[in-house]
């Protein structure tokens, strides 16, 4: 008989201690899945627990699932059942001052938080792990300085220096107050007890990206991915230090990582990766996340990223369309980007009424945006509509706001006022100009149109790393110096001469043949100008030389040809007056 019945009682305790064992690892599972923020796993783990067991214990697991996922009806109604099971047991207590915190009663939380570690005289060391956790939950309502009072309570009774979970809460706890320092000491000593704690580096990972040292983040997350590859929280991190340093190809490939991890259909979340897809330029990819969403999110920033998404689809009104929907519906919500896609869609739809609204907008982000000279999209705007003086005007803006004008943008502003010196006092839509007026602003343009070019000559003679020259800025620069004045003035002055000659210099020291033989009629005109000029100096040799020199490349020039070769003049009855040589026709 007594055989039997040690061998019952060991059976008992056997299989007790069997079931004990089970159940912490399941709720050690569960808590495992719901900080990876696999929150399916996690609800299913708790919920199958507290419908075998509605334990008051396994009831505030399931409240605190239904908690860190802000199911706050939910975790308030499991709470409230765990008291009815035991109302001695405090941990739903602190559980109930978790979801008071949550809705922003700060008072109730704070004395259900006092009364459950009162309750317990300080010595319940769960109950002063959840209640230090209870405080830093809520942005609104959290005090990490009576988290960290609490933790380092429970920290104390923790005398083998095993318990992981006290030092991440008290790294929580710090991260909340902005003590980096002491938040990171934490973090490392939960490492030197789990040294494989994915979370640890997730979470030492997220405070140097907060302090922006992207680099360093990037590191920590790296490490925490190859303790556990299937810790979702860290991908979503890592993306955002990818984003921050520019790699946004990458950041959108760990977006999509943590959203296999965790299994996430948050709405919000796959618009996030959205967000992330247009960033790396995958247009496609970006507007096949925004169409499973559709019906499922009401937020208006999709018609921002379908907006977005179709301008680099190259699908202007499509994008037009989206933006302008979003602009209306929430104009609290448009920043200088929106602007800037809808000005530069605006732009690829190609008609005149679309070309005005394209410079509409592009002139509203232009003095917001610190990553593009949206000035340079303006001028070039205007310089295809031919409208070259607002298109100069514009150029000027571009390099007088940007620290690196390009060499396209001094080119630009030498065509457009070039360009527009030949317009002058013929534009309908400019005032009407007397002849004394016309000829200064004609002069005014040619001559902002050689600065233009020189600076152009100047920048590019300066680099050294660059592999060739751009003659076509002196050839431009002799031309506007040319054009500045009355014909004769400008071959008496000689001031386009050295353009002119340097331009020859350089073309014809070109050896890429495509290149030289689109400097041909530049030349020729280059050629006459000096063979002009110098015959108005009466050095017939010079001005022979060139004018051969253009025969060289047009042997059937006829005004070069008569120049050469002028038909005798006919005997006059009366004397006939001296011959005045003229400047050959350009």
């Amino acid at each position: 008989m007594n055989n039997q019945k040690k061998s019952l009682m060991t059976i008992l305790f056997v299989g007790a201690a069997m079931t004990t064992q089970v159940y912490a690892q399941d709720v050690q599972k569960g808590l495992e899945d719901l900080e990876a923020e696999r929150f399916t796993k996690a609800g299913q783990t708790f919920t199958q627990l507290a419908n075998s067991s509605p334990s008051a214990e396994n009831q505030f697991y399931l409240g605190y699932y239904y908690l860190k996922t802000g199911q706050l009806d939910q975790a308030k109604a499991a709470f409230e059942k765990g008291l009815a099971a035991d109302g001695k047991n405090q941990l739903n207590n602190v559980g109930l001052a978790g979801v008071a915190f949550m809705k922003g009663d700060r008072a109730t939380g704070k004395t259900l938080i006092d009364n459950a570690v009162n309750a317990t005289k300080s010595k319940n060391q769960d109950v002063l792990i959840r209640a230090g956790e209870m405080l830093t939950l809520s942005d609104k309502t959290n005090d990490p300085a009576e988290a960290v009072r609490l933790l380092t309570i429970a920290d104390e009774k923790d005398k083998k220096n095993e318990n992981a979970e006290i030092e991440m809460a008290l790294g929580d706890a710090y991260f909340l107050k902005n003590d980096g320092g002491n938040a990171i000491s934490k973090y490392e000593n939960a490492l030197a007890m789990k040294p494989n704690l994915a979370e640890a580096n997730y979470k030492i990972g997220r405070l140097y990206l907060r302090g922006k040292n992207y680099t360093k983040a990037q590191e920590y997350f790296k490490l925490a991915i190859q303790n556990d590859p299937e810790f979702a929280p860290t991908y979503l991190a890592y993306a955002d230090a990818l984003a921050n340093s520019r790699s946004y190809k990458s950041a959108a490939q760990n977006y999509d990582l943590y959203v296999q991890k965790s299994g996430t259909t948050d709405p919000e979340r796959l618009l996030d990766v959205a967000r992330y897809r247009f960033l790396a330029q995958d247009y496609q990819g970006a507007t096949s996340y925004l169409d499973q969403l559709k019906g499922k999110v009401n937020n208006p920033i999709m018609d921002r990223m379908y907006g977005w998404a179709y301008y680099g689809l190259n699908q202007p009104q499509q994008s037009v369309d989206a933006l302008n929907k979003f602009i209306s519906s929430a104009p609290d919500k448009v920043i200088y980007d929106d602007y800037k896609y809808l000005g530069r869609a605006y732009g690829m739809v190609n008609t005149p009424q679309a070309d005005s609204m394209s410079i509409v907008y592009l002139e509203k982000a232009a003095p917001l945006d610190t990553t593009e000279n949206l000035y340079r999209d303006i001028a070039k705007k205007y310089y295809d509509m031919k409208k070259y003086n607002k298109s100069a005007d514009y150029y000027g803006k571009v390099v007088s706001t940007d620290k690196k004008p390009l060499n396209n943008d001094y080119l630009y502003q030498g065509l457009a006022n070039y360009q527009y010196g030949f317009r002058v006092g013929r534009d309908s839509t400019e005032a009407p100009m007397d002849t004394a007026q016309i000829r200064m602003a004609r002069q005014m343009y040619f001559m902002r149109a050689d600065s233009a070019f020189g600076k152009m000559a100047a920048k590019i003679e300066a680099d050294t790393a660059a592999t060739s020259k751009y003659p076509l800025a002196y050839y431009y620069e002799g031309q506007s110096n040319y054009y500045a004045f009355p014909s004769a003035v400008s071959l008496a002055r000689g001031t386009a001469v050295p353009y002119y000659e340097k331009f020859i210099e350089q073309a014809n020291a070109e050896t890429d043949q495509k290149l030289k033989d689109s400097y041909k009629k530049p030349l020729i005109t280059s050629y006459k100008f000096l063979a002009s000029y110098y015959g108005s100096k009466n050095d017939d040799a010079k001005a022979k030389e060139y004018f051969n020199k253009v025969l060289e490349l047009d042997p059937n020039d006829a005004d070069v040809k008569k120049a050469l070769n002028p038909t005798p003049a006919k005997a006059a009855p009366s004397k006939a007056a001296p011959a005045t040589k003229k400047a050959v026709k350009k």
